[in-house]
């Protein structure tokens, strides 16, 4: 005599194709998401670097200014090397309203920019 075997269907294990393309769309979504932001972090770190080199070469520009025993008023740009990169320095001293005192303004910029990047202002009290 011949036993019948039933046979269960078990119910099949695993991801449909609907949900596999799904989850790959959300990766992709993702990864685009991640790399458009390291791009614009790694674009602003630059932008934070010339600037902290700017300022310390317009430091440096007021600091020298401040210390010559008398400045022109105005002085033509001069390059200046820091950091493996060429800035160009722009100065003018003024006289303020009170009397011994002087204002001293450095801008700089990057070799080949038109923009200025960063612009100093500092005080310096003339001798006799």
């Amino acid at each position: 005599m011949a036993v019948a075997r039933s046979v269960i269907c078990e119910p099949a294990r695993g991801f449909t194709l609907i949900e596999v393309l799904v989850a790959l769309a959300i990766l992709a979504v993702l990864a685009t998401t991640l790399v458009s932001q390291s791009g614009n972090f790694s674009a602003q770190l630059f932008r934070l670097e010339d600037k902290t080199i700017a300022l310390w070469v317009a430091q440096n520009a007021l600091d020298e200014a401040r210390l010559e025993e008398r400045a022109a008023e105005a002085q033509k740009p001069v390059e200046v090397e820091m950091a493996g990169r060429t800035w160009r320095v722009s100065r003018s001293i003024t006289p303020t309203e009170r009397p011994g005192f002087s204002r001293i303004e450095v801008g700089v910029t990057r070799d080949g920019d038109e923009e200025q990047l960063l612009s100093l202002s500092g005080f310096r009290a003339e001798t006799r």
